[in-house]
C-alpha cells in the first residue's frame, strides 16, 4: 500500500502545474547562470561554469530557495484531503497512517528531487551552447553532476522537505506553513550574516543546515585549478554535518507521525451556532423574477464580476504565495547585501534600490504571467464547465478582457509589495529620504505597462494552442529564444517584445533622473502597446468557445470576426504601430549611429589589433591631475577643461606621445607643451 499511495501522489504532482512552473523557473535562472556572462551564482574568475566547485556553489544557493517550493509540493498532502472532501471517504478504507502520511511524503518529496534536477541539466544543456566562450567550460565529467546533487543538494532538500511537512503536520495550514518558511529564511540569513566571522567557521561547518559552512571551511584557500578539477571529500565537517542534518530530517518525520491523527475530529460548536441548530425554522417561498439586459451596463457589471473571479483564482492560489515569497527574499538579500563601490560603503539610494529590483524581482512576474494564464484561459476547460459557461449570454470580449486585466492587477500587487520591502531595507539602514514618486514612475508604471505587455502574449499564446502546457512550454521557449538574441547581437527594442522585460530599459540618475532617455522608453512602450493591442483583439477574434476547440475553423471566421469595431481597432492598431516603429527607426539608426555589444567588441578588437606594435613603447605616468567639469544634465553634456602633469619615469627618453580617448568623445583641443600633434 505504501507504493502505490507514493506512487499516486508522485503521479498527482507531475500533473500539478506548480511542477512544470518551477522547473522552468530554476531551469531558466540556471541556464542564464552559465551561458550569459554577466550572472554568476557560483563560477567567478577563472572558475569553469561547469566546475564541480561552481555546481556544487549553484545548486546549494538554489536549495536555499527551494525550501517554497519544497512547501508547495509536501505540506500540501497533509491538508489537501481534508480540503477537497475526500478525507472521510479515505478514513473508511483500511488504509493505515504509516502508509498514507509517509506514502505521500515521499511521493511528494520525489516530485521535490525531479524538479530540482533541472538545475544540474541547465548546467549541462547550456554548456553545450555554442555562443558560450570555450575558456569559461571545462571538460564534462558526469561524478560532479552527481555528486553535486546526491551528496549536496538533495539531504538539504530532504531536511526542508522534512522539516516544512512536520510544521503543516502540526498547523494544518498552508498559510501557516508559508509564514514558518518565510520566518526560518529571516532566522537563517540573520544567524549566517552575525556568524560570518573566522572565529565561528569550524562551528558553521557543521552546524549550518545547508551545508554552506562545511564547503566554505573545505574550500577557503583552494587555487583556481583545484576548484575547477576537484570534488569537495565527503569526510570531515561535510561528513558529519550531513549525518547530522539527516539524523534530524529522520526525527522530524517521526515527530510528524505522532503529531499526525487519522481520526477526523468534530469541531466544538459554538452558543450561537447551537442556539440556531435548535431554533426550528420555516421554508420561505422567494420569488425572484430576472429580467435579462444586454446593454452597456451589463456588460460592464459581467467584466467586472469576471474580472473579480480571475483575480480571486490568482491571489487565492499557493503557486502566488510562493513566488511572491521567492521574488521577495531574492531581492530583499540582493538589497540589503547590497556592495559599495570600492570598499566604500554607499547610501540605500532609490537609484540603487530600482535597480536590485529590476534584477532580483524582474523574473517573478514573468513566471506569473505565463502560468496564470494558462490557469485562466484553461480554467473552465480543466473542471468540465465550459459547455455551461460557453453559452450564457456574454461576448467574448468579456472573457479576454478579465484575464488581462486581472494578471495586471496581480503585477501591480507584487510590484507594490517589492517597493515596500525596499523602503522597509532603507528605513533599517536608517536611510530616511523615501522617494515615493520614483518608485512609481521609475519602476512600477514603466515595468507594469511591460509585464502587461507580456500578459496580452501569454493570453494570446494559450488561446492559439490545443493545450495550456503547449502554451507554457512556448511562452518558456519565448523567454529563452529573447535573452539568447542579447547574446548573438539582436538586440534592437524595434524586435524585443516588450522593451525592458528582461532587464532595464534605460539606466537612472539621481542627477537628471532618466533624462532624455525616458522619452525614448515611452516611444518603444507605445509602440510594443500597439502590437499588443493587436495580439488582444485577435486573441479575441480567435477565442474558443464551444465544443470547436480546433485553430483552423476560427482562422476560417477571422474576416467575420474582424467586420465591426474589431477591426477598426486592429486597423488603427496597426497604423500606430507602424507610425512609431518608423520614427523609432528614423531616430536610432538614421539620425544617429546604433551599436549592439558585438559592434562594440568588434571595434574593441580593431583597436588592439592596430595599435598592438606600440605596446612596449615607452609611456609616461600621470603624477597630478586638475580638471574643471562642467555638467549638463538636461543636454546630456558634459564639458570638461584641465591639465594633466605628466612625467617620464623610464630610463628611455620619448620621443612621442600617444594619447587615447573613448571613440564615442569628442576632442576639442589638446596640447602638450613643448610637443606638436602628428595626427
Amino acid at each position: 500500500m505504501f507504493a502505490k499511495i507514493a506512487g499516486f501522489e508522485f503521479r498527482y504532482q507531475l500533473k500539478n502545474p506548480v511542477f512544470w512552473v518551477t522547473a522552468a523557473i530554476f531551469f531558466l535562472l540556471t541556464f542564464g547562470s552559465v551561458t550569459i556572462d554577466e550572472i554568476q551564482i557560483g563560477s567567478g574568475a577563472n572558475v569553469h561554469v561547469n566546475s564541480p566547485y561552481a555546481m556544487a556553489q549553484t545548486e546549494l544557493i538554489f536549495s536555499l530557495f527551494f525550501m517554497f517550493v519544497s512547501t508547495a509540493f509536501v505540506a500540501n498532502v497533509v491538508v489537501r484531503d481534508d480540503e477537497t472532501g475526500f478525507g472521510a471517504l479515505i478514513r473508511t478504507t483500511r488504509v493505515g497512517k504509516f502508509d498514507y502520511l509517509y506514502g505521500r511524503f515521499a511521493g511528494a518529496f520525489l516530485a521535490v528531487a525531479a524538479a530540482f534536477l533541472t538545475v544540474p541539466l541547465a548546467t549541462f544543456i547550456g554548456s553545450l551552447m555554442p555562443w558560450v566562450d570555450p575558456e569559461k567550460l571545462g571538460p564534462f565529467r558526469a561524478s560532479d553532476y552527481l555528486y553535486s546533487y546526491f551528496v549536496l543538494a538533495l539531504p538539504s532538500l530532504f531536511l526542508t522537505s522534512a522539516g516544512f511537512f512536520a510544521l503543516a503536520t502540526a498547523t494544518r495550514s498552508m498559510m501557516g506553513t508559508y509564514i514558518g518558511v518565510v520566518g526560518v529564511l529571516v532566522l537563517y540569513t540573520i544567524v549566517t550574516t552575525l556568524a560570518a566571522k573566522p572565529e565561528y567557521m569550524t562551528a558553521m561547518a557543521y552546524l549550518d543546515p545547508l551545508g554552506f559552512g562545511a564547503i566554505d571551511k573545505a574550500t577557503r584557500y583552494w587555487t583556481v585549478t583545484e576548484r575547477n578539477t576537484a570534488l569537495v571529500p565527503l569526510v570531515g565537517p561535510l561528513l558529519w554535518n550531513r549525518a547530522l542534518w539527516l539524523t534530524i530530517a529522520a526525527a522530524l518525520l517521526g515527530a510528524a507521525y505522532c503529531i499526525f491523527r487519522f481520526e477526523l475530529r468534530g469541531r466544538k460548536l459554538s452558543r450561537r451556532e447551537r442556539r440556531d441548530a435548535a431554533t426550528p425554522t420555516s421554508p420561505r417561498r422567494i420569488d425572484v423574477r430576472a429580467v435579462p439586459r444586454f446593454d452597456a451596463a451589463a456588460s460592464r457589471a459581467q467584466l467586472w464580476a469576471r474580472t473579480k473571479l480571475d483575480m480571486a483564482q490568482v491571489f487565492k492560489s499557493p503557486a502566488f504565495f510562493v513566488l511572491l515569497a521567492l521574488g521577495l527574499f531574492n531581492s530583499g538579500v540582493g538589497m540589503w547585501f547590497m556592495d559599495g563601490n570600492y570598499g566604500v560603503d554607499i547610501y540605500p539610494v532609490t537609484r540603487l534600490m530600482i535597480g536590485v529590483l529590476q534584477g532580483a524581482f524582474g523574473l517573478i512576474p514573468l513566471i506569473v504571467a505565463v502560468y496564470y494564464a494558462g490557469e485562466l484561459v484553461w480554467r473552465e476547460r480543466d473542471r468540465g464547465t465550459e459547455e455551461i459557461i460557453d453559452v450564457a449570454p456574454v461576448p467574448d470580449w468579456v472573457f479576454v478582457v478579465p484575464k488581462i486585466v486581472a494578471i495586471a492587477l496581480v503585477f501591480i500587487a507584487l510590484l507594490a509589495v517589492s517597493i515596500l520591502a525596499a523602503l522597509a531595507v532603507q528605513s533599517l539602514k536608517r536611510y530616511g529620504d523615501f522617494e515615493i514618486g520614483k518608485y512609481l514612475w521609475w519602476y512600477l508604471t514603466p515595468l507594469t505597462v511591460s509585464l502587461t505587455l507580456f500578459a496580452i502574449l501569454a493570453v494570446f499564446v494559450q488561446a492559439l494552442v490545443p493545450h495550456k502546457f503547449v502554451g507554457w512550454g512556448v511562452m518558456v521557449l519565448f523567454i529563452i529564444v529573447l535573452t539568447v538574441m542579447g547574446q548573438l547581437g539582436l538586440q534592437h527594442n524595434l524586435y524585443r517584445y516588450g522593451a525592458g522585460l528582461l532587464g532595464p530599459l534605460l539606466s537612472l540618475s539621481d542627477m537628471n533622473g532618466q533624462g532624455r532617455a525616458g522619452e525614448g522608453g515611452w516611444w518603444f512602450r507605445g509602440y510594443w502597446s500597439a502590437i499588443a493591442l493587436v495580439l488582444g483583439v485577435l486573441t479575441y477574434a480567435l477565442w474558443r468557445r464551444g465544443t470547436e476547440t480546433r485553430l483552423r475553423p476560427r482562422l476560417a471566421r477571422l474576416p467575420c470576426r474582424l467586420a465591426g469595431p474589431a477591426g477598426g481597432i486592429l486597423a488603427a492598431a496597426v497604423v500606430v504601430a507602424i507610425g512609431a516603429g518608423g520614427f523609432i527607426y528614423l531616430n536610432t539608426n538614421i539620425w544617429n549611429t546604433y551599436h549592439t555589444d558585438k559592434d562594440n567588441d568588434r571595434w574593441n578588437a580593431d583597436y588592439e589589433k592596430a595599435l598592438l606594435h606600440y605596446e612596449t613603447l615607452p609611456q609616461p605616468k600621470i603624477t597630478d591631475v586638475s580638471l574643471n567639469v562642467a555638467l549638463y544634465p538636461d543636454a546630456p553634456r558634459a564639458l570638461v577643461r584641465g591639465v594633466y602633469v605628466i612625467q617620464n619615469k623610464t630610463t628611455a627618453p620619448i620621443r612621442m606621445l600617444h594619447v587615447r580617448f573613448d571613440h564615442y568623445l569628442k576632442v576639442i583641443s589638446l596640447s602638450v607643451e613643448g610637443a606638436r600633434p602628428k595626427q
